[in-house]
Parts: structure tokens; sequence; C-alpha cells
């Protein structure tokens, strides 16, 4: 057997497998699903099927070709994965008295519906692709990102999400890297998600600010020490 089709065979089939998934999951739920039930257009779980098709593609390909995930649910720590959904949560409930509630819930809604993509992009795709050089990776999985968006335009607003999620494709490569955190990658993801489809919550002050806490928070629940080193005596 040739290195080519060891190749071909290891790595090219099932990206072709799972990319097929999850496209074909994307327009099922953008094209299908709104025709079957007209009344669900907006519904959080018509919302959320757009984005299980990464997910669902990751797991089929880690079933039939025996692959294992880059990335796990918590990562390398599941106390500081934890922290990165609950501190912006509580946060919100405790500050904003006024629209906390309501900024939360699109915060989970978001992460959640961000998670289901991270389980591909970065839980299986970034560990294929494991072998390039990280500026082809980043690169390759943003042309990808960007197709199964089904986003077709290449004028300026399209350049402009091309550049938006060429962006986010490097920090969250970055992130899988660094902590192996699903649900990290997925509160990043999820930012993004949510200053798309705020739905009017990031028109005050206060609910922009607490989301530029939690951001923060995020690098110093993860880049910062919290245990002293020991010196030998």
């Amino acid at each position: 057997m040739t290195n080519v089709t060891k190749y071909w065979k290891k790595v090219v089939m099932p990206l072709l497998l799972f990319y097929v998934i999850a496209v074909a999951c994307r327009l099922v739920s953008l094209y299908v699903l709104p025709r079957l039930f007209p009344d669900s257009c907006s519904s959080i779980i018509l919302q959320l099927c757009e984005g299980v098709g990464p997910a669902l593609g990751a797991v089929v390909v880690m079933g039939i070709f025996k692959k294992k995930f880059f990335c796990s649910i918590a990562g390398k720590s599941w106390i500081r994965s934890l922290a990165c959904i609950v501190f912006p949560t509580l946060i919100f409930l405790i500050f904003d008295t006024h629209h906390g509630l309501r900024t939360s819930l699109v915060f989970l809604g978001c992460t959640l519906y961000a998670f289901l993509e991270e389980v591909g992009w970065r839980g299986y795709l970034t560990g294929e692709l494991a072998a390039m050089r990280p500026i082809k990776r980043i690169l390759t999985i943003t042309v990808l990102w960007f197709f199964w968006h089904l986003n077709f335009s290449f004028n300026l607003s399209g350049l402009i999400f091309f550049g938006i999620l060429l962006l986010a494709s490097w920090g969250l490569d970055r992130f899988a890297h660094d902590t192996r955190s699903l649900l990290l990658c997925a509160c990043a993801h999820g930012i993004f998600n949510l200053f798309k489809h705020g739905n009017g919550i990031l028109d005050n002050y206060l609910t922009i600010s607490l989301l530029v806490i939690s951001i923060l928070s995020w690098f110093v629940i993860w880049y910062c020490p919290f245990k002293k080193k020991t010196t030998a005596p």
C-alpha cells in the first residue's frame, strides 16, 4: 500500500465523510425542516439543529474509523472548564438586574450551539489536521467553516465574515492546543454568536462590560498559575 493510499484512507476519507455529514445537516436544517415545520422557524430546537452537523459528523467518523477526539469536554481541568460557564452566568445575574436573566439564557444558548460546532471543528478536525503547519491548518479549517455556513458571497460583507472566521479559527486553535477543553472553545465561540445574534441585549454598556470581563476571566482561569512552585530547601 502506497503512502498516498494510506493518507487517503487515514485522513482524506474521514475528512470527506465528516464534511459531507456536516454540510448535509446544515442544508436540512436551513431548507428542509422549516418547510416541514413552518411554525418552528424561530424555535430554539431548530436553531440548535443548524449546528448539530459538525458534532454528528465527528461522532460518525470516530465510530467508523476508530479515531480519538483531539479535545475532550473539559480538557485539562473540569473545574476551570465549568468556571468558564458559571462565572459569566453569575455576574450577569448579579450585576445586571434588568437584563441579567435574559443575557444569561442567551449566553448559555449560544454556548450550547457553539459546543455542537466545536465538537467537529476543534474536537475532531483540529486533531485530524494536527500534522499541518499551524497557519495551513487554520486556513484550511477557516475555508471549510466558511463554506459550511453556505456563504458563497465574495463581496465586502463576505470577506469581512471570512476574516472574522479566520481570527476565530486562530484563537480557538490556540485554546484547543493549550487547554484541550471543548467547553472553553464553546464559550469563546458562543461570544461570537452572541455578538451576531444578540437580539438587543448588547444595546447597553453594562452588558458589554460584563462580557468583556467574562472573556478576560477565561484567560485568568486558564493561563494564570494558581499554585506556587515549591523550591527544594
